[in-house]
């Protein structure tokens, strides 16, 4: 019976639940300090995603999703980075870094961490 409570109360959330999709040409701006990771390589990216969503654990997910901390930029606070071109259905992006914090500026970003609460998407005037 509890079981059929809790569905009740779940179960309109997922009609009213809003998907938040995004496209290129959307500005984020990190308001804390290395929470969210940008990949060097497409490839490094892809396979965290296919890890993130196939293993079934912490072992798995570590010998398939291993990078090397040289091909990632964790955000810091301030920077801002615009996504340029979707990947894969738009689970990854391609982004350019705007602030001029390191020598590369292209870089790869999950679409899951678009979500993190310490990014902030920046409104575009039109």
């Amino acid at each position: 019976m509890k079981f059929f409570n809790i569905l009740i109360f779940i179960f309109p959330l997922t009609f009213f639940a809003e998907e938040i999709t995004y496209k290129e040409g959307d500005s984020f701006e990190s308001t804390k300090s290395r929470s969210v990771v940008l990949y060097e390589y497409k490839t490094d990216a892809s396979r965290v995603n296919i890890a993130l969503r196939f293993a079934f654990n912490a072992e798995e997910f570590i010998e398939y999703a291993a990078v090397d901390t040289r091909d990632i930029y964790k955000v810091r606070r301030g920077d801002t980075f615009v996504l340029t071109e979707s990947i894969k259905d738009g689970d990854i992006f391609k982004v350019t870094l705007t602030s001029k914090k390191t020598n590369n500026e292209k870089y790869f970003i999950l679409s899951k961490d678009l979500k993190d609460n310490s990014l902030t998407q920046l409104e575009v005037e039109t």
